[in-house]
C-alpha cells in the first residue's frame, strides 16, 4: 500500500513539475519575443522617420494618374530607392496620401518603373491598415501585426512627410511607408528558440530526476528499508 501511495505522489509531483516548468518556459518565450517585436517596430519607426525628413510634400504636389513616367515622379521614386538601399531589410518604400474622405491612395512607389506589375500607380487605393496610416500624420508609427494585400504580406512603418518650412507636420496629408516582408518580420521576432530548448531540457532533467529517485524509493521499499 505504501508503495502505491508513493508512486502516486511521484506521478503527481512529476506532472506538477512539468506543468510549472512548461508555464514558466512559455511565459519567458512570449516575453522575449514581445521584447524583440517592440525593438523591431521601434527600429522601423526610427528608420522611416529619418527617411521622411529627406522628402518634402512640394516634390509630389500635383502628381496625377498617368504621371508615372514624368521627370518629377521618376526623381522621387529614385530618391526613395536610394534611401531604401541604405537598409537591406527594406523591401519597398512608397508615398501615400490621406484624402479628405479618409481613403488612402498611392502617390509614388519606388518599385516603378523597375517592376511595373508589382508597383502601385498614382491614385490606387491602399488596402493596408487605414488607421495606421492616418495615425502617422502626427508622427512615425508601425502596423501592430503583419497584414496582407494583393502585393503580398508585410509589416509596415509610416512617417509624415513635411509640407511646411518650419518642420511642422500640422497640415501634411502625405505619408512615407516602408515595408518589411511578413516572413522576415516573423523570422526576426521569433528568436526565443534558446528559451524553449532550455525549458525542454529542464523538463527532461526534472522527469529524469523524479524517475531516478522513484526507482530508488521502490527498491528501498521492496527491501523493507525505510527511505
Amino acid at each position: 500500500m505504501t508503495g502505491i501511495c508513493s508512486s502516486k505522489k511521484l506521478a503527481i509531483f512529476s506532472i506538477a513539475a512539468i506543468l510549472i516548468i512548461g508555464c514558466l518556459t512559455i511565459a519567458a518565450y512570449n516575453a522575449e519575443n514581445n521584447a524583440i517585436r517592440d525593438a523591431v517596430r521601434a527600429g522601423m519607426k526610427s528608420t522611416v522617420g529619418a527617411m521622411a525628413t529627406q522628402v518634402n510634400a512640394s516634390e509630389i504636389e500635383g502628381l496625377q494618374p498617368g504621371d508615372e513616367t514624368g521627370a518629377r515622379y521618376l526623381a522621387v521614386a529614385q530618391k526613395l530607392r536610394t534611401l531604401r538601399s541604405m537598409d537591406d531589410h527594406i523591401l519597398n518604400a512608397y508615398i501615400l496620401e490621406v484624402n479628405p474622405d479618409q481613403t488612402i491612395t498611392f502617390v509614388v512607389d519606388d518599385l516603378y518603373p523597375l517592376d511595373p506589375q508589382g508597383s502601385a500607380k498614382i491614385g490606387e487605393i491602399s488596402t493596408a491598415p487605414r488607421q495606421d496610416v492616418i495615425n502617422a500624420l502626427s508622427g512615425p508609427t508601425a502596423s501592430q501585426e503583419p497584414y496582407t494585400t494583393k502585393y503580398g504580406s508585410f509589416m509596415t512603418a509610416y512617417a509624415p512627410i513635411d509640407d511646411s518650412l518650419n518642420g511642422s507636420y500640422g497640415n501634411t496629408t502625405a505619408v512615407l511607408a516602408i515595408d518589411l516582408t511578413a516572413a522576415d518580420y516573423t523570422k526576426y521576432t521569433t528568436q526565443g528558440g534558446l528559451v524553449l530548448a532550455t525549458g525542454l531540457v529542464s523538463m527532461a532533467i526534472a522527469v529524469g530526476a523524479i524517475g531516478f529517485f522513484g526507482m530508488k524509493l521502490r527498491k528501498l521499499e521492496e527491501s523493507g528499508k525505510k527511505p
